[in-house]
């Protein structure tokens, strides 16, 4: 695998004894610390023999070479320090060339390996001395410092031999349920890499469940297929063209990923959650179950063939992902079939290994093939114990500890696993046991005795993936919402991931404020809009007093936990392209949030309203609130709060107003309910009849 490995950079100014590395670090320390002036910043030193070498053990088809690893490197220590770092080849035979940052590679055979054994080529050495830095890697993957630390003004000496327990540390983002631009995924995948993960699946296809909301007729659904073919003759699958990635797109997409260590695993789903295939072509659909292919019907399989054909030479890794859930029960063989005739299909034709989701598919005559991955999602579908067992390689994304349902849990299907927001806790306290930190061997939260985990010596369980679904549809987040819900999961996530059963665990005394400080100073990217360098509570960030129309400006936006007042003496815009988010107010007076195409008008809803065990959530049943959009005078100074429960509210001159809110479809239509959206304060530009804006940090006055 391509990534990473540590280039543990970090502030004593800070307190080095105030916070911990996130995936932990086994340092040894000695005496004595390196230091640099920011004004004379250190060169990387790049072991000559090794700059262009390339790691081919991973799952990615484009690795970098060692020396675009270490200008992307340099690259993160400008944006985060604002210096110009050189990056320079060195014979390292020849002597160092002075107090600096060395980059090179370690020869030395069987030195780093996963937690089965097995070895591998993200393993590294980061020694620290008086006057310089070496870093050593047994491969090319070991050398990228994917996991950047904060200031590097003065580091404390010493020594770490480290490397992941596990090859498999991804993350799960359905894009078949809701649109997520190219900068978006980018900067998701620099963010997950700042915290040692080194895979993305990019769920590429799906469809809102047919069992909730708008069920009159399937054909109106909503489905997507987020790649655009070449093939004209496939451009049916795509139901909206602008919410889908070119080839060109996409390619870019997986190259930027793969500089920072991380292989898109892509997954187009069949023969289950298949609308996008049986919109296209209602004679596949299966006469009860309309988002299932009909794997009987002579023409199912040849068109399934001939999307894989289109989009086989797109994907730049040696894995795939072909969906296959929550299929009939009823129907095992033929689904057994189709998974085998798939599987072969994809490994004659582009040498890819291909994986399935664990389903419950009983048969006494037919058998899915042990050349096929098998990622666990829940008990009742597959039981990743015996599948260990029988010889498959399997992946831990167990939704218990793993899944995330973007907005709202699927009350009232109980048990209602998958948090809004992801659950720390179950990761810190696995099975519900206090302290028992979760690691990629842990399987079973129910019966947490050791038969019914995996073995940690195990050289076919692969590792985890964690999983965010859009299963309440692509308006019930914006993008950046998605990014907030898992914002502080990711770093737990990686750092059980990397640690594995052998440890160093988490700190959990420590674990708030560092993930405060690293969350907050990851390079290369900002999900979170800040506005510019660090501030407090109450802090005034933005103060635009001009009402020239048109006027654009520098900062584009301010993310969550901001207070923004408006004031304005006729309708305006204030919009910001890169969010696709805009205020506008319109002729009847309607305040309107325009995010990812979608409008949300200001509703007048109860600020006593809110459900306290479900944040955001309000239960339609509820009297209080009206739901009607609100009319603003023509005149007037407005107050919008935002943060990621309490979502965007608006105030009048002290008086609540209203939130923007959008309505939730219950499970298997028994319960609905209305749900707070947290937008970004957008600041890029300013139209109409906008007097004053002023953005605070933090939820003021």
């Amino acid at each position: 695998m391509q990534l990473l490995v540590l280039l543990f950079l970090t502030l004593s100014l800070l307190g080095a004894e105030a916070y911990n590395a996130l995936p932990p670090v086994p340092w040894r320390y000695s005496t004595g610390t390196f230091k640099f002036s920011l004004r004379r910043p250190p060169t990387i030193y790049l072991q000559e023999s090794a700059a262009e070498a390339r790691d081919t053990d991973g799952l990615t088809l484009i690795p970098p070479s060692v020396r675009e690893f270490a200008e992307t490197f340099a690259g993160d220590l400008k944006d985060r320090f604002h210096v110009d770092v050189r990056v320079e080849c060195v014979a390292f035979e020849r002597g160092r060339a002075g107090p600096g940052i060395y980059l090179g590679i370690d020869e030395g055979p069987g030195k780093y390996t996963y937690e089965s054994g097995i070895e591998t080529s993200e393993g590294y050495t980061i020694s620290v001395a008086e006057d310089s830095e070496l870093m050593l890697a047994r491969e090319v993957g070991g050398v990228h410092p994917g996991d950047r630390r904060d200031e590097v003004i003065e580091l404390k000496a010493g020594r770490a031999v480290d490397s992941p327990a596990y090859p498999t540390r991804g993350f799960l983002l359905d894009a078949g349920r809701k649109w997520y631009s190219a900068d978006f995924l980018k900067d998701l995948c620099t963010y997950a890499s700042f915290f040692k993960f080194s895979e993305f699946h990019y769920h590429a296809s799906d469809n809102y469940p047919l069992n909730r909301g708008r069920n009159s007729t399937w054909q109106n659904i909503y489905s997507q297929f987020s790649l655009i073919p070449d093939n004209v003759a496939l451009h049916p699958l795509v139901a909206r063209h602008n919410e889908s990635h070119s080839r060109a797109e996409f390619e870019s997409i997986q190259r930027h990923c793969a500089s920072r260590g991380i292989t898109i695993i892509p997954e187009i789903e069949a023969p289950g959650h298949a609308l996008a295939i049986t919109k296209w072509k209602p004679e596949l659909a299966l006469t009860n179950k309309k988002d299932l292919l009909n794997l009987t019907h002579p023409d199912t399989i040849p068109t399934v063939k001939a999307i894989w054909s289109e989009f086989l030479p797109w994907f730049q890794t040696k894995e795939v992902h072909i969906g296959a859930d929550e299929y009939d029960s009823d129907l095992a063989d033929v689904y057994i079939h189709f998974v085998n005739t798939m599987s072969e299909f994809i490994f004659t034709t582009a040498g890819k290994k291909v994986r399935i989701w664990g389903t419950h598919e009983p048969s006494n005559t037919s058998v899915i093939s042990r050349a096929i991955t098998t990622q666990h999602w829940q008990y009742g579908q597959s039981d990743p114990v015996q599948l260990e067992r029988d010889g498959y390689e399997i992946i831990n994304s167990e939704d218990w500890w793993g899944y995330t349902g973007l907005k709202n849990d699927h009350t009232p299907i109980l048990p209602a696993p998958y948090p809004q927001y992801f659950n720390e806790a179950r990761v810190l306290n696995f099975g519900g046991v206090n302290g028992w930190q979760w690691e990629p061997s842990l399987y079973n939260p129910f019966n947490t005795t050791a038969e019914w985990q995996i073995p940690i010596e195990s050289k076919r369980n692969k590792g985890a993936i964690m999983a965010t679904w859009n299963d309440n549809g692509p308006d019930a987040t914006t993008q950046l919402e998605a990014y907030y819900c898992i914002r502080d999961g990711i770093p737990v996530v990686g750092a059980r991931s990397w640690s594995g059963h052998r440890g160093p665990e988490i700190d959990v005394g420590t674990l708030e404020i560092s993930k405060s400080i690293l969350t907050n100073n990851a390079p290369g990217q900002n999900l979170d809009r800040r506005l510019g360098g660090g501030y407090n509570l109450g802090d005034l960030l933005f103060d635009w007093p001009t009402g020239t129309l048109g006027v654009r400006l520098a900062t584009k936006s301010k993310g969550m936990n901001y207070t923004m007042q408006i004031t304005y003496t006729s309708p305006f815009t204030l919009s910001s392209a890169h969010d696709a988010v805009s205020l506008t107010l319109t002729p009847d007076s309607t305040l309107i949030f325009t995010a990812d195409g979608f409008e949300y008008p200001l509703r007048s809803v109860a600020e006593s309203a809110f459900d306290p065990s479900h944040p955001g959530r309000i239960w339609s049943n509820d009297t209080a609130s009206t739901h009607i959009p609100v009319s603003l005078p023509p005149i007037a100074t407005i107050t919008i709060q935002t943060d990621r429960i309490g979502g965007s509210r608006v105030w009048q001159n002290g008086t609540f107003l209203g939130r923007f809110e959008v309505f939730i479809f219950g499970g298997r239509n028994t319960l609905f309910s209305w749900s707070q959206m947290a937008f970004v304060a957008p600041v890029e530009q300013v139209r109409g009849g906008v007097h004053r804006v002023r953005i605070w940090e933090g939820l003021v006055g």
